[in-house]
């Protein structure tokens, strides 16, 4: 009879201790998502408002129509005008009925001016032409694109070419290669290289 009285005991203690801490485990827990909970809440900024999967649409002052798209973007209250955006993806509908194209890991648009900066593996493709840089810059005051670092393209029609920047004038459809100091364009057509002075 003691024996079993043991047994028992011993059943109800290791059951107790179990039981015992499993809720402290619980709690443990609990108090650790909280604190997680709380440090999320300090790091975010009350001054940023951010938001997924924007467009934006309109015309600039050269009457062309287009469209920014972004899979994320955010602002300071201070300056609601100044949008910070990833993953953009732009589209120029232009008035020949062409479309220009522009994609970006980042981007930053001023929605009063309607100024666009595109920063980070921007692609341009525009016809049969397409153009690579680390950023471009669209100033909707003067209708031109600005694209600058690491500057390169292709044309299925006239070849290759590489330069420091390449400006590109939505008004007279021209564009305007340079580099900086005495370096030369290089531009390689129907596969024979050809210099060109800045």
């Amino acid at each position: 009879v003691i024996n079993k009285k043991k047994k028992i005991i011993f059943i109800q203690v290791t059951i107790f201790l179990i039981a015992a801490s499993l809720l402290f485990n619980t709690y443990l827990n609990k108090n650790k998502k909280i604190e997680k909970a709380v440090k999320i809440e300090l790091e975010t900024n009350p001054n940023t408002n951010s938001f997924n999967d924007i467009e934006y649409s309109g015309f600039d002052l050269n009457g062309n129509r287009y469209t920014l798209k972004a899979g994320t973007a955010d602002f300071e209250t201070e300056t609601p005008e100044s949008i910070n955006m990833k993953k953009v993806v732009a589209n120029f509908y232009l008035k020949n009925n062409t479309v220009l194209t522009v994609i970006s890991d980042k981007g930053l648009y001023n929605n009063i001016t309607l100024d666009m900066k595109f920063m980070k593996n921007v692609k341009s493709a525009y016809l049969a032409n397409t153009l690579f840089s680390d950023q471009l810059t669209y100033s909707n005051s003067n209708g031109k694109l600005l694209a600058a670092g690491n500057v390169h393209g292709e044309s299925v029609e006239n070849g290759e070419f590489s330069a420091d920047n390449v400006e590109y004038d939505l008004k007279k459809k021209v564009f305007i290669f340079s580099m900086v100091g005495d370096k030369q364009v290089n531009v390689r057509l129907k596969k024979k290289w050809k210099k060109v002075l800045e």
